[in-house]
């Protein structure tokens, strides 16, 4: 069976927007990025205190997912 890695499979990550508030991004396929550009660093500890979403990276993933 495939891994992950090999299928090219997304995962989210929360980080911050651009005003530093917590948001959830979705992770390049190499995890060390996310779809909008921003370079992953460590969960922000307010992590579950969102339901937002990056509106870019969900964007760029729904193109990715519709590609295939």
């Amino acid at each position: 069976m495939p891994t992950r890695r090999e299928l090219g499979m997304h995962e989210m990550w929360c980080g911050a927007d651009t005003s530093g508030e917590p948001v959830w991004h979705v992770l390049t396929p190499d995890k060390s990025s996310t779809l909008c550009g921003v370079d992953k660093e460590e969960d922000s500890p307010r992590r579950h205190t969102t339901d937002r979403h990056c509106f870019s990276c969900m964007q760029s993933f729904q193109a990715v997912v519709a590609s295939r």
